[in-house]
């Protein structure tokens, strides 16, 4: 589990330097792995604007810009693929200076390349250490403030932090319990997202239906109507699945991630079109087979719980979705589905397929099974600031849920007890 530290402070400020922040989580008993920086030391690097691009007369890959820093126009000449005029990039001025772990700062000199004079240069992610590796400038987004300082803009004085967590604080594998822990450390109130539901504008629903009653003893689905995919993800997103060790897909899939994260709840969308009939949260028949998102065709055994459609298996319940009904450039529609599956309904059944996913590990060592509605609401949301669309209303099946437990004691008795 890897959490930025920024993050977690948006949730509590704890106070704590990030080294004592270390040592009180692993005091706690949510032991830290390990810490990197989000991105590597660099200084005179701005959010810079193309202002145009002309093809290079000498070399066929490489382009000569016009750069505008919000004081200065500059000559520079740049191989990356995607450079284009308009767009917005980090810029590293003459003089700047790029730290990397292990090696001597580089410097950015006035330089000469193919004939053509070069005054700095667009950076990649990669050359600020935010990705291994990059196939372009890291583009910004277009509203992003020409002139001011990238770190600034990226907030990256930033820390990642690894937790290695015992298999019974699956309460931790999200923002929410991490920031719930560090608030009780702390002895400083923790500051949830608000919990809202969004306006219902269509009355759509497709039917649920489940036969493992006692695998699947929630499950919940929600029909959003007309998105736009050729929307993106906001930076911010981007940024914060980065830090927790996540990379961006899509806006659908960063979503579902992203609440993953927050909240700890696993989640999967469908494309709406793609499915027939019904949804029946069941056992697999025994050599059934289903091709999953990563392309791989795996017969199922009859102890395998499934997803699926009127005919066919459409995810491993709690591991990973189907390809068929994968969404897609081309989905217009799509069924966000949440649930909470019983731990030993899933348990060892990834690694019998030889599979480890972040569903998985959430669910084998336990999901809240009073989360769906909140991460339902909350990925719903997050969709229509996103790609936008209409959302109908959340349909809930219910299997054999587990009992409530209450703890009762005296509230003099607290002091005493907890010192």
């Amino acid at each position: 589990m890897i959490i930025s530290e920024s993050w977690l402070r948006e949730w509590v400020d704890s106070e704590f330097s990030t080294e004592e922040l270390v040592a009180r989580l692993t005091m706690a008993g949510l032991e830290v792995d390990g810490t990197a920086a989000v991105a590597r030391e660099f200084t005179g690097i701005v959010v810079a604007e193309v202002k145009a691009v002309e093809q290079h007369p000498n070399a066929d890959k490489l382009k000569v810009c016009a750069v505008f820093d919000g004081e200065n126009d500059y000559q520079v000449v740049c191989g990356a693929p995607n450079v284009c005029a308009g767009m917005k990039a980090p810029f590293a001025s003459v003089g700047a200076v790029i730290h990397s772990d292990g090696e001597k700062p580089f410097k950015i000199k006035k330089a000469k390349l193919r004939g053509v004079e070069s005054n700095g240069m667009l950076c990649s992610a990669e050359e600020l250490g935010l990705e291994e590796s990059s196939g372009g400038l890291l583009a910004l987004p277009a509203d992003a403030p020409v002139g001011e300082d990238v770190r600034t803009y990226l907030s990256l004085d930033d820390t990642s932090i690894e937790l290695d967590l015992t298999p019974n604080r699956g309460d931790c594998l999200g923002m929410r319990g991490v920031a719930r822990e560090v608030g009780v450390i702390s002895r400083k109130d923790v500051c949830e997202p608000a919990e809202s539901a969004v306006e219902i504008t269509h009355q759509e629903e497709f039917p649920i239906k489940i036969t493992a009653a006692d695998a699947c003893p929630r499950y919940l689905g929600r029909v959003i109507l007309d998105i736009n995919l050729d929307a993106e993800s906001p930076l911010w997103m981007q940024e914060k699945l980065r830090r927790s060790g996540l990379r961006s897909i899509d806006p659908i899939v960063d979503v579902t991630n992203y609440v993953l994260m927050e909240l700890g709840q696993p989640m999967h969308a469908f494309d709406y079109a793609k499915l027939g009939g019904y949804i029946d949260v069941r056992m697999a028949k025994e050599g059934e087979k289903i091709t999953l998102l990563d392309g791989k065709e795996v017969a199922l055994n009859a102890e395998t719980l499934v997803i699926a459609d009127a005919d066919k298996p459409v995810a491993m319940a709690g591991i990973m979705g189907g390809l068929a009904t994968a969404v897609t450039d081309s989905t217009k529609d799509v069924f966000l589905e949440c649930a909470f599956f019983a731990p030993l309904a899933i348990a060892g059944r990834a690694r019998g397929y030889g599979m480890h996913t972040d569903a998985s590990h959430r669910y084998e060592r336990g999901v809240d099974f009073n989360l769906q509605h909140r991460a339902v609401e909350r990925a719903t949301e997050l969709l229509l600031e996103i790609v936008g669309g209409e959302p109908g209303p959340i349909t809930e099946v219910n299997g054999t849920l587990p009992p409530g437990q209450q703890v009762t004691l005296r509230h003099n008795s607290i002091d005493k007890d907890l010192g």
